[in-house]
């Protein structure tokens, strides 16, 4: 290799370095994943601003609850007079329908559809939980989804699913005290105790349950209801993101997120 061909080698490794920094974290920022941390950090500054403060109101964020099958994670439980709210982040962008009856909603955007699970269904088995664990009455227990970014909706949805904005609204319309503040400190003592550690070691063994019970559960079409492999998207805003189609496809374009 002469000198002028080794010079522009390293030439070429040298940019290699420098702009790979820059393409992980346009992948990271692009990822589900982080997009989901950055909508319940958003939830969660908002709540703190707004409500809490001990002894009245209490804040738990991310929270891991044992179940009989394994653990459940909680985005946000506001624990205040008025009750206990359990609260589902989506960060969407795009139209997003769907009723509280469906079990799973679909996302539109770029021309394209995805399904994703209710979140009122998901936050069921939430408020289940707490319920189960705490001994709190359902009635005192308020499940919420709350949707952060540019998204819409296409026709009205549930008083109990909101926006950013909407969900102050919500919790200051259940203006009758349910708890004495020191009741709320109760409540979130218990959640102190029953809670698991935030560890890599639960946290790994709660993914492996969630996909023990997604791989348990085949996977149909919304579209047609037949079934469906894993792809990965090759342009747009999505490109290089795992997604599962229709098997059927081209003649069926019904699509699925991979939670």
């Amino acid at each position: 290799m002469t000198a002028a061909l080794l010079q522009f080698a390293v030439g070429l490794i040298k940019v290699f370095w420098l702009l790979l920094p820059a393409v992980l974290l346009v992948r990271l920022f692009r990822s589900r994943k982080f997009k989901g941390w950055l909508g319940e950090r958003r939830v969660h500054s908002a709540l703190q601003r707004q409500f809490v403060g001990p002894p009245d109101c209490w804040l738990f964020s991310n929270l891991l609850l044992p179940t009989k099958d394994g653990s459940t994670q909680l985005d946000h439980v506001l624990i205040s007079p008025q009750g206990v709210f359990v609260i589902e982040t989506k960060n969407m962008q795009g139209m997003i329908s769907g009723s509280a009856q469906d079990r799973d909603w679909t996302q539109e955007i770029d021309g394209r559809r995805r399904s994703f699970q209710n979140p009122l269904r998901q936050n069921y088995k939430h408020t289940k939980t707490l319920h189960e664990l705490l001994g709190i009455p359902e009635q005192q227990i308020f499940s919420v989804a709350v949707f952060v970014g540019s998204c819409s909706f296409r026709a009205p949805m549930p008083d109990n699913v909101v926006d950013l904005e909407g969900l102050t609204a919500f919790i200051n319309t259940r203006n009758k005290r349910l708890f004495s503040a020191a009741q709320t400190e109760i409540i979130a003592k218990a959640v102190q105790a029953v809670r698991l550690k935030d560890s890599f070691r639960n946290r790994r063994r709660h993914v492996q349950h969630v996909r023990a019970i997604a791989t348990a559960r085949p996977l149909s079409c919304p579209l047609c209801g037949g079934a469906m492999v894993l792809r990965k998207a090759k342009k747009g805003k999505t490109a290089g993101l795992s997604f599962w189609g229709c098997a059927a496809f081209p003649d069926c374009a019904g699509t699925r997120n991979v939670d």
